[in-house]
């Protein structure tokens, strides 16, 4: 839990986007993603109150409700740390607000609908800091769109949100601003058997290679190889790089 005067105020003052996902960045550097409170919406209809700094709380007296945002993060981020925030100026009272990542199961035809949050993601505010935020202790947890989420065998299609827990504020003295997670892009795994003749497990480049022809990048030089240590032209590297980066989308 740290106190910070200076995000504090920069959400007192409005200037936290709702979703500041704008600059982002290829490699596998730490990134962060900052969620607003203006991003959650209640679950089955969940009232809130937003007040004039943006923070938000149940506003049906004596309830608590949750309230899911979306997580627009890439297939396979690999995420580190959430921290939420929160204003809390009560001393003595008992409430809190937590914050948790959820995967929710896509339900096909004749299945039971699933919804499940990741454990090691959950973070719950526990002190009366005025406004402040509280975080994770580092952790990794990797988002994928195929799992099997629910562990009854079959692979699931998920979808994963941002999810809060806020209670009414009996004495109006807890709301939740939003939260931030600390995330960073990493290849897939590489499948059980090489893709390519000449670029074996025994190989260090082997999952970068096969994280490329997974993703349509390459195909290789033909024959079943890749030819590794062949040389690659301008023509060729134009190839790569424009379906590497998704040219000329913007991310």
């Amino acid at each position: 839990m740290k106190r910070d005067p200076l995000r504090a105020a920069l959400l007192l003052a409005g200037t936290l986007l709702p979703l500041a996902l704008s600059a982002q960045s290829y490699g596998d550097h730490d990134q962060v993603l900052t969620i607003g409170a203006a991003s959650f919406r209640g679950v089955q209809g969940a009232a809130r109150t937003i007040g004039d700094d943006g923070y938000f709380s149940d506003s049906v007296a004596g309830t608590f409700s949750y309230y899911d945002a979306p997580l627009p993060l890439p297939e396979g981020a690999l995420i580190k740390q959430i921290c939420e925030y929160v204003n809390d100026s009560d001393p003595g009272d008992f409430e809190y607000v937590q914050t948790y990542i959820v995967a929710v199961k896509l339900v096909p035809g004749g299945e039971s609908p699933f919804k499940t949050m990741i454990p090691v993601t959950s973070i719950i505010s526990t002190s009366d800091i005025g406004y402040g935020y509280y975080c994770t202790e580092p952790f990794t947890y990797t988002l994928q769109s195929k799992v099997d989420i629910d562990g009854d065998g079959p692979i699931d299609n998920v979808v994963y949100y941002l999810e809060a827990y806020v209670p009414y504020p009996s004495q109006n003295a807890i709301s939740f601003g939003g939260a931030r997670i600390t995330w960073a892009r990493q290849i897939s795994p590489p499948p059980a058997t090489p893709t390519f003749g000449d670029v074996p497990a025994s190989d260090g480049a082997w999952p970068f290679v096969e994280a490329l022809a997974a993703s349509g990048i390459t195909a290789g030089c033909g024959q079943g190889n890749f030819c590794p240590d062949a040389p690659l032209t301008r023509r060729q590297m134009a190839v790569f790089l424009s379906k590497a980066l998704g040219l000329h989308w913007v991310d």
